[in-house]
């Protein structure tokens, strides 16, 4: 059966068995990955998924149900399975569905050319950015991972109350991580590319990218344990947005695992602090013009100016404290309830280039790695201390790189801490966005 006539014989199904209201959402996706090792393939995926997620209220509670089998038969399965599901929890966990009530943005993000690709040009294309990675200079003795992935998605949405949605999104993702070596040293640097204009894709230059972050970190050496001014890289302020990103989602505040509740409306970081969650971004990797509850998408500033506009709302969070949904109610999977999440999520970009920012701040610390974030970061109080690299900055100028320290503090305090924010924006696969920031003093653990 079609999908757009199976979610509508769901829904008159369910309804006929007794459900109040109830939702369908519908994703279909298509994969396809190549890993290639010296030269040749090492990992080959070509793979395509599909399946409905049945939600509706039946007897003053919520029931879930899903099935990857789109038959004449998989209609009294799945509304059974819902009724049964919804038999199990409490009246107090009942969910509401959206009622379509405003215009949905036009987001274009589907490249029909990105489909013709053949998966020998995908091939190629991996081999070539190894080729490159490894290069002539002598000081990359090796990849440590190179692959290119390829990723189509549908999604589509409709439920009871008239709501009638659908959208399809493709891409591609090439990653590269290289090792360097010099003796005995030994150092790694990855490198990423990702969008779905193939045109807009060198992988030569994602290969050659990846080599000279890892040859630059040869040589490294440690310093003495301080506080130290800081220019932390946009990609390790993103990697903190990140992990942080829950501090800002309404139901974690409601939960008490955030330490924001009360503080709408107060600053709470720097003046330049302009933090973003924008789904409509252009090229954004996690766009969407409506979220998984069908409630439209919009871009909003989450701090403004160093002062916390909103938090991030999906219908549930959103009626405990009797607000609108700010879009943000997203499944992790087709099965799994409708959980807070982050779209484009992003630190918005100054004037000043990245290395202005270093000539400012004269002496100190770049920062252009950070490893433990998830062991080594609590989510709830925002304090963290984690492993880094980086080089020495001396009267303005890059000099050598440094290993084997720790930087130490709080993810709030960071935000009040920034002195000022570059211009160079940089997004993590995901989503999360940040260019450099100045930061005015860190802890620095060193030998």
């Amino acid at each position: 059966m079609e999908s757009e006539r199976f979610l509508e014989c769901l829904i008159q199904t369910a309804l006929a068995s007794g459900f109040a209201d109830c939702e369908v959402y519908y994703r279909a996706s298509r994969h396809f990955g190549v890993t290639v090792l010296e030269g040749e393939v090492s990992d080959y995926e070509n793979s395509a998924l599909g399946g409905v997620c049945l939600r509706g209220t039946i007897g003053g509670r919520t029931g879930y149900a899903y099935t990857e089998r789109m038959t004449e038969d998989a209609l009294t399965y799945v509304v059974e399975a819902a009724k049964e599901n919804a038999a199990l929890m409490p009246e107090s966990e009942q969910e509401i569905l959206y009622r379509p009530q405003e215009a949905y943005p036009v987001l274009e993000a589907e490249n029909t050319d990105l489909e013709k690709l053949t998966a020998e040009e995908k091939i190629l294309a991996a081999k070539k950015m190894e080729a490159a990675a490894l290069g002539k200079d002598g000081s990359i003795a090796s990849i440590d991972y190179c692959a290119l992935d390829t990723d189509w998605t549908e999604v589509a949405i409709c439920n009871s109350y008239g709501l009638s949605l659908r959208h399809r999104k493709n891409d591609v993702t090439a990653y590269v991580c290289a090792i360097a070596k010099n003796g005995e040293e030994v150092k790694t640097g990855s490198h990423f590319w990702k969008g779905n204009n193939w045109k807009n894709f060198s992988p030569a230059a994602t290969g050659k990218k990846a080599a000279a972050i890892a040859a630059a970190h040869l040589g490294a050496i440690g310093i003495s344990s301080g506080r130290y001014a800081v220019v932390l890289d946009g990609a390790v302020m993103a990697r903190f947005l990140g992990v942080f990103c829950g501090v800002f989602f309404a139901e974690n505040v409601q939960k008490g695992f955030s330490l924001l509740a009360g503080k709408q409306g107060e600053k709470i970081a720097a003046d330049c602090v302009c933090l973003r969650d924008d789904p409509l971004l252009a090229g954004g990797y996690a766009s969407m013009p409506f979220d998984s509850e069908g409630v439209p998408c919009r871009n909003k500033a989450v701090i403004e100016h160093g002062i916390l506009k909103t938090y991030l709302y999906n219908l549930k969070a959103a009626k405990k404290d009797g607000v609108a949904s700010t879009g943000n109610g997203f499944k992790g999977a087709l099965p799994a309830p409708v959980k807070t999440a982050a779209t484009n999520f992003y630190l918005q970009k100054g004037a000043r280039s990245q290395e202005e920012l270093l000539q400012e701040m004269g002496n100190g610390l770049w920062i252009t790695d950070i490893t433990g974030l998830h062991a080594g970061a609590n989510t709830v109080s925002g304090d963290f201390s984690l492993s880094a690299e980086g080089f020495l900055v001396q009267d303005g100028a890059v000099g050598q790189p440094v290993e084997q320290i720790t930087i130490a503090g709080n993810f709030y305090e960071l935000l009040q801490r920034i002195e000022e924010v570059g211009s160079d924006l940089y997004f993590t696969s995901s989503g999360n966005g940040a260019p450099s920031v100045r930061v005015r003093q860190m802890d620095i653990a060193g030998k």
